[in-house]
């Protein structure tokens, strides 16, 4: 039934069914006010008459009736085919709507929504101008006469596979965290030249059936990659500038009755390969139904299709009713959260917990989780909060044809770039003075991975500046020449060891020219908002191997730029000596003590306390406790200029911490302070008060448990 938009042509019918005279009046005025015919019955007993007779466009149907509940009703329009739309209401509660809405789904009928009494009429109206705007094969609302049209048939699909009438839409996945494109999902459509579109649910049915599923399977394969590879060729990378195509995967969907046909999956194996497309970037999607109609098979299957290569999806999942143990027996790598569920997430505790159990379950089994149906900017929030990995719908993008991917691709990227300079311009950091907090992480880096420069950039509109940079004699490059460029056009973190052998980096300047790299490692780095402002970076003249456990250092690096990076200059740092605070030591502490309990180095301090200073604040005044703590944290600054930490760890108390540094190493710092102290005690005048902190230094050795506890056992060894 395609109906007219209000106030063109035969206005849409609506027929109620209410046995609260009240509420179906209500109703009524309120359709009839927005450009509906509406009609009202208080009775199922001449409901289905009516619907019969007068073959309404929406029905709004009451789930609590004295005759007959909803849920018959609905269980009766379904048997006898109706193809009105179906809106619910009720005030028995949501957990009773959405199961009432789930039913509906089941039964084939085609559900526009759920709406809880008491409503309002804004409420309403929004639902049934959804109902009008919801794609449906759906015939003209001509007065006195509505008719549907014949179905498809098999002959009519044999036809369309013949003159390939079946072709493709695209529809984009993102991350949620930070909105960048990993793929596509290749979805079919059918559009008949005397029937219209017929939608999937309808010919994928009607080619299982009829034995034409393999063949059709087989030739949108064909088409699906015949584009990925031209998308992701290298002209249109040059053409577009971005290499992220080159990476980017496809999701395809798989009927069960084709999972015991080897030939098929061989077949699409050979056409990947006669591309040039790795198996790694095609995502198989199985409905969770049929993953489990015959577990045998389909481990069979969905493993050999794993040792090639292939990554393998579950779509649907939580609509479905497999055990937990025949999932986990699954080699599955992609869980999709039903649309269902996403689409009702704003509205709907159920879904939300739904939702929030598959990410769970996703994370649990190191599977990335995508969510179906995101169409507005709170679920995608919700879903980021979750940590959900992927999403896709109408919020980020419909379906796209083919030839309208590309420009889709280069207007949303050339958006989000200004949002991400919107970002940069935001930290206030670009051409300011180099900051301690920075310069300790890049020489930190330095040391760990034994490399000879490394660097935090930021990524402006025409240059790569650096706010920090060890080994490095430069403040900034022209950001066409930039390795982090390329960094951050993808998530992940870049390892090139030997740039000779990098198909896009051989060639650059820095490369063939001064400073000569052969070793680079870029990992992106975070705003809380998910934009991408900048890199951590590792260079070095020498090719080097750079594994997992490297990947996980440098990620917890990058970690601690991005905690630098959400404080302004002066937040978390002590107004008085310009060093951290008791707080922001203790955290950084906390992290740099797990990161050494990783990697099995020992930590050291050196302390130096004011023990006088509350007296000398009474006796000489504030001002001068404070410049004694001031002068104190400048000779400590100075004799640990190469400390990891230096703080105001306690009121009275500067202290600097060390990663693999030991005892011996501190004890030289200590006596080279106390030294220091003297010196500035000789230079004061009489009349001022001098100040003698008491300094000492602690061993942490590589273990287990809190910093602080850790702190305190060391000082109590210590006596």
């Amino acid at each position: 039934m395609k109906t007219d938009a209000p106030g063109k042509g035969t206005p849409p019918r609506l027929l109620i069914l209410d046995d609260e005279a009240m509420t179906g009046e209500t109703i009524a005025r309120i359709a009839n006010f927005a450009g509906f015919e509406a009609r009202h019955l208080t009775s199922s007993a001449t409901f289905f008459d009516e619907v019969t007779r007068w073959q309404p466009d929406i029905l709004a149907i009451d789930l609590i009736m004295p005759e007959m509940d909803g849920v018959t009703v609905m269980a009766e329009l379904a048997r006898r085919g109706s193809q009105a739309r179906l809106i619910i209401t009720s005030g028995g509660g949501s957990r009773i709507l959405d199961a009432a809405g789930r039913s509906a789904r089941e039964h084939g009928l085609d559900i526009v929504g759920v709406i809880a009494k008491p409503f309002s009429a804004v409420g309403l109206r929004e639902l049934l101008h959804k109902a009008l705007e919801m794609e449906g094969d759906l015939v003209e609302a001509l007065p006195g006469k509505r008719t549907l049209p014949r179905q498809a048939s098999v002959e009519d699909l044999e036809q369309a596979l013949t003159l390939g009438q079946i072709r493709l839409a695209y529809q984009p996945k993102i991350r949620c965290r930070t909105g960048t494109l990993v793929g596509f999902e290749a979805l079919a459509r059918w559009q008949h030249p005397q029937l219209g579109a017929i939608p999937p649910d309808v010919f994928i049915p009607l080619a299982e059936a009829a034995g034409l599923i393999d063949r059709l399977t087989l030739q949108v394969t064909k088409q699906a990659l015949d584009w990925l590879a031209e998308l992701s060729s290298e002209e249109t990378v040059r053409r577009v500038g971005q290499h992220v195509l080159q990476a980017i995967s496809l999701s395809m969907n798989i009927s069960a009755r084709s999972l015991g046909n080897s030939e098929l999956f061989d077949a699409i194996l050979r056409l990947c390969r006669e591309r040039g497309i790795t198996p790694q970037r095609i995502v198989l999607e199985l409905t969770e139904t049929s993953a489990m109609q015959d577990a045998t098979t389909s481990l069979d299957t969905l493993t050999r299709l794993r040792l090639q290569g292939f990554q393998l999806s579950i779509d649907d999942f939580g609509t479905g009713y497999s055990s937990m143990v025949q999932l986990v027996r699954l080699p599955f790598s992609e869980i999709k959260v039903d649309k269902q569920f996403v689409m009702t997430a704003t509205d709907s505790e159920e879904s939300r917990a739904v939702i929030r159990s598959v990410v769970e379950l996703g994370r649990s089994l190191c599977l990335n989780t995508t969510a179906e149906g995101v169409e507005d900017q709170e679920t995608l929030d919700y879903l980021d909060e979750l940590k959900c990995d992927l999403a896709q719908g109408y919020l980020i993008s419909r379906p796209l044809p083919p030839e309208e991917v590309l420009d889709w691709f280069t207007t949303r990227e050339t958006q989000r770039e200004e949002r991400r300079l919107l970002a940069v311009e935001g930290l206030d950091l670009l051409d300011t003075p180099a900051e301690a907090r920075f310069d300790r992480l890049t020489r930190l880096a330095c040391r760990l991975f034994g490399v000879s420069t490394a660097f935090i950039s930021l990524l402006d509109r025409d240059r790569q500046w650096f706010k920090s940079q060890q080994g490095l004699d430069l403040t900034e490059t022209p950001r066409d020449i930039a390795f982090c460029r390329k960094t951050l056009e993808r998530d992940e973190l870049l390892a090139v060891p030997d740039t000779h052998e990098h198909p896009f980096l051989r060639d650059y300047p820095g490369v063939v020219g001064a400073p000569f790299i052969r070793f680079y490692a870029g990992r992106p780095l975070y705003l809380r908002s998910g934009e991408k402002v900048g890199t951590l970076c590792l260079v070095d003249p020498e090719p080097r191997t750079f594994g997992e456990e490297d990947a996980v250092l440098l990620d917890d690096l990058a970690g601690m730029v991005e905690n630098e990076l959400a404080l302004s200059s002066t937040d978390g740092y002590d107004a008085c000596t310009g060093l951290l605070n008791r707080t922001s030591f203790r955290e950084q502490a906390e992290a740099a003590c797990q990161l050494c309990q990783r990697l099995g180095l020992p930590m050291a301090l050196v302390s130096a306390r004011l023990e006088e200073l509350p007296s000398v604040n009474k006796d000489f005044g504030r001002d001068t406790g404070d410049r004694q703590l001031r002068d104190l944290a400048a000779l400590m600054s100075e004799h640990t200029e190469h400390a990891d930490l230096t703080g105001r760890y306690r009121a009275t108390e500067i202290t600097a911490l060390l990663m693999g540094a030991d005892l011996a190493r501190v004890n030289d710092i200590a006596k080279q302070l106390h030294l220091a102290v003297e010196h500035h005690n000789e230079n004061q005048a009489s009349d001022k008060a001098r100040f003698m902190p008491s300094i000492r230094v602690a061993a942490l050795p590589p273990g287990k448990g809190p910093f602080e506890q850790r702190l305190e056992e060391a000082w109590q060894l210590l006596g």
